[in-house]
């Protein structure tokens, strides 16, 4: 399982992740310290769980847990903190267990337990359920691609979007931005969830939190640090970063 650790306490979360290091069924932990750094991850990334701390310098936990249970596919979240003043509202936001500081390998481990039961139990009851799903998920993916469609919620309202008439995807400051030849779309979807849908597709990952239609490629200049500046045919800008550099130039044919 892949765990999140959001506390703005060094020492917190230095405590807990060595805590979390002895637990075999975590594979991999990463730290965040502000709400921000938090919403930007878990764009980028997906989690199982998120160890999440009640006060924290910029907003508080209670808010933070809110906009995360906003999302799709939620990863669980177990509150680590020192109050227990919040326990009957953190379970009302449906978090799977509740742990207090100084924490304790015992307790840790047994609030990991949970998350790892509630996992197994979403996964299905038999192999043959198992099968049958994936049967189904590959038919629908099959029908969404031959459609070359991706439906987003904005706003409680479901939109449709031709993937062909997408001119780029971006994210900044925990908000994903679908800019295409018509209007703008803005969601909390990851990146991740549309790099997926439009694997198929004529697109550019030109930076970690940008991927662009190369079809709409109007203008590409030399910018700061050796890097480029793509213009698109809509006028928007993007810059290329320094690590997605060669594989742009690959694909534009600069080399």
């Amino acid at each position: 399982m892949k765990a999140l650790i959001v506390d703005d306490e060094p020492l917190a979360r230095n405590e807990l992740h060595y805590l979390l290091n002895e637990l075999s069924q975590i594979e991999l932990i990463e730290e965040a310290e502000t709400v921000e750094e938090t919403l930007e991850k878990l764009l980028y990334d997906t989690y199982d769980l998120v160890f999440l701390d009640i006060n924290l310098m910029d907003e508080n936990g209670i808010d933070l847990a809110h906009k995360i249970q906003k999302m799709k596919q939620p990863p669980y979240i177990i509150f680590a903190t020192a109050h227990d003043t919040f326990a009957v509202k953190a379970f009302e936001l449906n978090a799977i267990d509740y742990i207090l500081k100084p924490f304790e390998l015992e307790r840790v481990a047994q609030a990991v337990q949970k998350v790892e039961k509630a996992i197994h139990l979403n996964t299905g009851s038999s192999e043959e359920d198992t099968q049958e799903d994936v049967a189904t998920a590959s038919i629908s993916e099959s029908n969404m691609t031959s459609k070359s469609v991706i439906p987003i919620e904005v706003d409680e309202r479901i939109y449709v979007l031709h993937i062909e008439e997408i001119v780029a995807i971006s994210v900044n400051t925990g908000v994903t931005t679908i800019i295409t030849l018509k209007r703008t779309y803005q969601t909390t979807e990851p990146l991740t969830h549309f790099e997926k849908k439009i694997a198929a597709h004529k697109f550019i990952k030109i930076h970690r939190a940008t991927i662009i239609n190369k079809k709409y490629i109007d203008s590409v200049e030399h910018w700061f640090n050796y890097t480029y500046q793509v213009t698109m045919t809509t006028g928007d800008k993007f810059q290329v970063s320094r690590s997605f550099m060669k594989n742009f130039k690959h694909e534009i044919g600069l080399i």
